[in-house]
């Protein structure tokens, strides 16, 4: 038997201190639709109806360990999941008595929810108006553009009855300000993020760590910025498109940059030397899963009147080479905008366009397609069937909440002592100990740079569909299978998951006072005490440990006994 195929998801941990999970991203809302992430045939469940109707930008946050939908916002509103207005959500902008109505369009990327670290109730709405009107659709109604800028809310989840209610509202980070572009990755640490915007020349990065927002945002100069960004999922590279400029053609095209999630400084611009610069669809950018492919549209013809064809086409572009190819053209239709989703694969919804009084309206269509492969140099697009019927799309698909799992940092020990239900993996950069139960018919991994130990009440069954691996590397920190292009067997594997065959005893636990190891006949050649965020807090090779000046916590305890590390975890009351 061999191994065939992953499902490409990772949780890292730091203790209990801060989880991420997978499922923030389960739920996409989008014009009338509703999608739920799974394991259905098309990767989701597909719903319509979906009131109100979400015309440009949306986002949405899910709950982190089960993928049931929280809420979302459209830009202007923020809605429980149940569709309704939520307490406090209404009037995100209002200035000289206007508000945007549901036809309105705030941005591409009018909002990004983000959920506050170490919190399981607290999220930031993020949302953003820059040089757009209240209402785009050649009706006769208010057409003055308002420079709203970039401003966030504070949701709890706790109220509301579990529906959740607007706490703080309308807190300006920049005003007066053409930007439409916003975005977000996780920072270097692992407990935090970054949300990144430009105003005045200049890209902001602010931070929102667990002890809140900091206001105060890193500045980089930006020579060009556009209206829409895009952050790899390494965190490494920002990707914008600039729009054709009604004076030089010199602005036109993509442009790359180097974004540092340790500091949040964006810096070495390059331009993306792409096919022909014609487009100006802000949004049809995006990232391949392993960060090596940017995916664009590019427009090779809109004559945009009645009955006149336009032909877009989508294109790859390799960061390593420099090189951009032509993967697919749509005639009579335009790709309105790319979205990876947390299976990897990129999604397209399709628009098309009509003239009412010789000024052109770009409506959404109902087709949608997928790039199955985007990690491929020569991926395949598809349509998605079955064909989603009497449904209207949005322009925008919602972008994905960051995850841990794309910053390039690994936690020294992971303790996994919760249930596993989903297919995943695990790293460490040094020790792994688990007393988890892995549900049947499930891939899970374990991989630590040291050791990993199998504790008391850990249980997983051998299964056709299921897999478990437990093995030795170093931790990168990365987003792939253990095993790409791997002939591994099962037989093979099995025997690599090593489990210490020495008896070895830690006591009391807990304690106040000492730990002694009782290593049978076995030498101890060292040990090192680990606080749960990794820091080494003690050394020594004695079988007495004194952690009477230690804080009361759990702690990691690495016992080196013949060139074999075996942790312990212990609690110091």
């Amino acid at each position: 038997m061999k191994i065939k195929n992953y499902l490409l998801l990772l949780i890292l941990s730091f203790g209990s201190n801060f989880l991420l999970a997978q499922h923030e991203n389960d739920n996409w809302l989008f014009g009338n639709n509703k999608w739920k992430f799974d394991n259905s045939p098309n990767g989701f469940i597909h719903t319509t109806n979906l009131n109100p109707y979400i015309r440009y930008g949306s986002s949405a946050i899910s709950d982190k360990n089960t993928g049931d939908l929280l809420f979302y916002s459209d830009g202007y509103k923020i809605y429980t999941k149940n569709g309704t207005v939520m307490t406090g959500g209404s009037d995100l902008f209002n200035s000289n008595n206007v508000t945007f109505n549901t036809f309105g369009n705030p941005s591409d990327q009018s909002s990004i929810i983000i959920p506050l670290p170490n919190s399981n109730s607290i999220y930031y709405v993020f949302y953003i108006n820059g040089n757009r009107k209240v209402n785009d659709q050649g009706t006769n109604s208010d057409l003055t553009t308002y420079n709203y800028g970039l401003r966030y809310a504070i949701v709890n989840m706790n109220l509301g009855g579990g529906l959740g209610e607007v706490t703080s509202k309308n807190n300006v980070l920049f005003a007066n300000s053409p930007t439409n572009a916003l975005t977000s990755t996780v920072a270097s640490d692992g407990n935090s993020y970054w949300i990144i915007s430009a105003n005045n020349g200049n890209f902001l990065s602010y931070k929102l760590s667990s002890n809140g927002l900091n206001t105060n945002p890193v500045i980089s100069p930006a020579t060009h910025y556009g209206n829409f960004f895009k952050i790899s999922p390494n965190s490494k590279k920002l990707v914008t498109r600039i729009n054709r400029h009604p004076t030089s053609t010199l602005l036109n095209g993509l442009y790359l940059y180097d974004f540092n999630n340790i500091n949040g400084v964006v810096s070495n611009q390059n331009k993306i030397n792409t096919r022909n610069d014609k487009s100006d669809f802000h949004n049809s950018i995006e990232f391949s899963s392993d960060s090596n492919y940017i995916y664009y549209i590019d427009l090779d013809s809109c004559l945009c009147g009645p009955n006149s064809p336009s032909i877009s086409y989508i294109m790859q572009y390799n960061i390593s080479n420099g090189n951009d190819y032509y993967i697919q053209n749509i005639t009579n239709g335009l790709a309105a905008s790319l979205q990876r989703s947390q299976n990897g694969k990129i999604y397209l919804i399709l628009s098309s366009h009509s003239s009412n009084n010789n000024e052109v309206i770009f409506t959404p269509a109902y087709q949608w397609r997928v790039i199955n492969n985007p990690n491929d140099s020569s991926p395949n697009i598809d349509g998605i069937y079955p064909q989603l019927t009497n449904t209207k799309n949005g322009y925008s698909f919602p972008q994905l909440v960051s995850h841990l799992e794309n910053t390039n940092i690994c936690p020294n020990n992971l303790d996994i002592n919760y249930p596993i239900t989903v297919s995943q993996n695990f790293q460490a950069g040094q020790s792994i100990i688990a007393s988890s139960i892995i549900n049947d018919g499930l891939t899970v991994n374990y991989k630590a740079g040291n050791n990993v130990n199998l504790l008391p009440g850990f249980y997983v069954r051998a299964s056709e569909n299921g897999l478990f691996h437990s093995y030795i590397s170093p931790c990168d920190g990365i987003i792939e299978n253990f095993f790409k292009n791997s002939n591994t067997d099962v037989d093979s594997i099995v025997r690599e998951t090593k489990i210490s065959s020495f008896d070895l005893k830690v006591f009391p636990n807990p304690t106040s006072t000492f730990i002694n190891i009782d290593s049978g006949n076995e030498k101890i050649n060292s040990w090192e005490l680990f606080d749960i965020s990794g820091r080494s807090v003690l050394k020594g090779n004695s079988v007495q440990i004194n952690v009477q000046a230690l804080p009361k916590a759990t702690y990691l305890l690495n016992i080196n006994i013949n060139n074999k590390t075996t942790t312990k975890k212990v609690i110091v009351k």
